[in-house]
């Protein structure tokens, strides 16, 4: 028995289903005159008589899982001959209400097919996995992602398993029909999701940015799939600018023109010598490749910008007004203080892909749109990291404006070649769906993404492994060279080994080892990745030895300026003493000068009175110099009496106290 969210998951897959079923009578011109038909299988099944819009979207999303907008209802409705609205409310009229025969029809095969994918996937899954408990929500959700979603499903639960089982089925008709049929139909249902009445052109110019990955799978650095996928993206914008007016304009970041002349500086590197890239990307492998000298990297580099330009009008980004003053306010950059504690390399991506996020807010204005394509400003990129930032901060924009919708900053490739498509009339001309559509190539390209990053977490975990003394060098080699054997892209994988190509487990490499320890080719690979781990690990000591001979240097240059600073400080301190010692020295001659000459003053004082009194008083001068000695030695004696009396007891007592 399903549960609520596992029907509407199914509905959903159904529903995809059912809309491109009903898409192939060729009686169509938009997807709201295929809406009304699932509208009418709701009206008949509930037996409407009238409803509001409001109703009839939860209407939409319980019976089928669509979630569409109520604007969406209405135009549906205002234009349906068997509705009349009133006051807000539609009725029904009944004599004008036909039912598609086909639609139920289609809505039965997509049904027993969405139910028994499941069934098949679950059986798959279980053997796989060898467990008999299934999270069937979980798989359902991620089905669901996998299907309709091309931009984050990457690395959930069982979506590695969902393309395992596409790929091993690659040559069963009916399954991948069926599937193909399901992407096809969310393809479809793009229009009435984001609300597009009016297809056949773009109406406003739009301005694209590419990221690096893109840039590369248009000249076929990542694979003839991933350059397919490319090139249809670049079919859509021609049919876009082919009215004489250039309505999509493709341009790269300057960020991201840096991120590829290092890319490129890095292989230079590599053809030098001066660097081991011992498990190659892909895209490193067709630059390094045919290169035998440094300049042979630099035309491939000047080639690669010439045909961006010449080939698919693609140029750098003319602006540099980014950081100026006026667009402090819709600035976007900064650092959570929970990235505070992750990895170096992903806080560095974080903080690249918020910039770039910044970049097209700051074009925009700080402005809101809902739809990617009235944006006029959008970047275009395959990398998670970007995909997620651009998410994020859609939904902090639109949570704290409490709007409803808020397009993304940045979508992924496969999402624009969609609604490129869509908006330019290709759904109901029967034109070929955009490549990326097919569910065997998005099973390839989820499965090969998984198998880079894999060979990338084992290689580093093995390395360490060889650093900390656990492993030899014979064994590192043979891992790295069972590492480059599994297929690197896309159109490589094969279903009928695509389990042994997945696994990544200890026991697969040291099996790989002793299949292959006797075979000569291989023997030759591995002695000569010997010498390359072998050379790596010296100019590694060697580099190291540098570094701590340049660390020490320093560290004795810094030394040096310590001391330096010291003595500077010393000298000053010495100078800033004797100047200290000048001042007391003048203060004290100024003291004896003054004491000198207040006793002076008072002896001439003393005098003068005896003079005075001597004529008054008539006696004689000697005795009352004599007498007036006498007294003030009295009173001398008296104060100083005193005073150490006072010390002795009650500056005692003061400090018993």
């Amino acid at each position: 028995m399903l549960t609520t969210k596992e029907k509407v998951n199914t509905a959903l897959l159904a529903s995809f289903a059912t809309l491109k079923g009903l898409a192939d009578e060729n009686k169509y011109d938009n997807s709201y005159q295929i809406l009304r038909e699932f509208m009418k299988y709701i009206v008949t099944s509930e037996s409407l008589h009238s409803f509001l819009a409001v109703e009839m979207k939860n209407y939409l999303d319980d019976y089928f899982g669509f979630q569409i907008p109520e604007a969406v209802v209405k135009t549906t409705a205002k234009n349906t001959n068997w509705l009349r609205m009133d006051n807000g409310s539609f009725f029904v009229d009944s004599s004008q209400l036909k039912v598609n025969p086909i639609f139920q029809e289609e809505k039965n095969k997509a049904d027993a097919y969405s139910e028994n994918i499941i069934i098949e996937l679950s059986e798959y899954i279980k053997n796989r996995t060898e467990s008999d408990s299934i999270d069937k929500d979980c798989l359902l959700r991620e089905l669901v992602c996998f299907l309709i979603d091309d931009s984050l499903n990457s690395s959930n639960k069982y979506t590695n398993y969902i393309s395992e089982f596409i790929l091993k089925n690659e040559e069963n008709y009916g399954i991948l029909k069926g599937l193909d049929k399901i992407r096809e139909g969310s393809v479809l249902f793009i229009g009435l999701s984001n609300n597009i009445s009016e297809i056949g052109s773009i109406t406003k110019t739009l301005n694209l940015y590419l990221g690096t990955e893109i840039l590369f799978s248009l000249v076929g650095y990542n694979g003839t799939i991933h350059q397919q996928f490319a090139r249809d993206f670049i079919d859509q914008v021609r049919v876009a600018n082919s009215g004489g007016k250039r309505k999509v304009k493709l341009y790269y970041f300057s960020e991201v023109k840096r991120e590829v002349d290092e890319f490129f500086a890095s292989a230079g590197e590599i053809v030098k010598g001066n660097k081991q890239d011992l498990v190659i990307k892909v895209a490193m492998k067709e630059i390094v490749n045919g290169c035998a000298s440094v300049s042979d990297v630099t035309i491939k580099q000047a080639d690669f910008f010439t045909r961006l330009n010449r080939e698919f009008g693609i140029v750098e980004d003319p602006n540099d007004f980014y950081y100026d003053e006026d667009y402090f306010t819709t600035n976007l950059e900064y650092v959570d203080d929970e990235d505070e504690e992750s990895e170096e390399d992903v806080k560095r991506k974080k903080e690249a892909s918020l910039r770039l996020i910044s970049h097209i807010n700051k074009l925009r204005n700080g402005k809101t749109y809902e739809d990617e394509l009235d944006s006029e400003h959008l970047i275009i990129a395959n990398s998670k990291m970007t995909l997620m930032i651009s998410k994020e901060q859609s939904k902090k924009i639109k949570e704290e404006n409490e709007l409803d919708k808020v397009c993304n900053f940045a979508i992924h490739l496969n999402q624009i070649t969609n609604l490129l498509w869509y908006k330019l009339g290709s759904c109901f001309s029967q034109r070929e769906y955009p490549t990326s559509v097919s569910a065997l190539l998005k099973a390839r390209v989820v499965l090969s993404s998984r198998v880079a990053k894999n060979s990338y977490i084992v290689f580093n975990e093995n390395q360490q492994k060889y650093v900390n003394g656990e492993i030899t060098e014979e064994q590192l080699a043979a891992r790295i060279l069972s590492l480059r054997d599994k297929p690197k892209t896309p159109e490589e994988l094969r279903g009928d080994d695509i389990v042994d190509t997945m696994d990544f487990s200890p026991e697969f490499l040291s099996r790989y080892e002793e299949e292959h320890k006797n075979n000569q080719k291989t023997v030759k690979e591995q002695q000569e990745l010997i010498k390359t781990i072998q050379a790596d690990k010296e100019k590694s000591l060697l580099e190291k030895d540098e570094e701590l001979a340049s660390k020490n240097a320093i560290i004795e240059e810094k030394d040096a300026q310590i001391s330096a600073v010291q003595d500077t400080l010393e000298y000053y301190r010495r100078k800033e003493q004797e100047e200290e010692d000048k001042k007391t020295r003048r203060k004290n001659i100024r003291r004896f000068i003054w004491s000198i000459l207040w006793k002076v003053l008072i002896i001439g004082g003393v005098t003068a009175g005896a003079i005075i009194l001597e004529k008054i008083l008539n006696i004689s001068f000697i005795s009352i110099i004599a007498l007036v000695f006498d007294i003030v030695g009295v009173i001398f004696t008296v104060v100083i009496a005193l005073k150490k009396d006072k010390e002795k007891y009650l500056g005692s007592n003061s400090k018993k106290s």
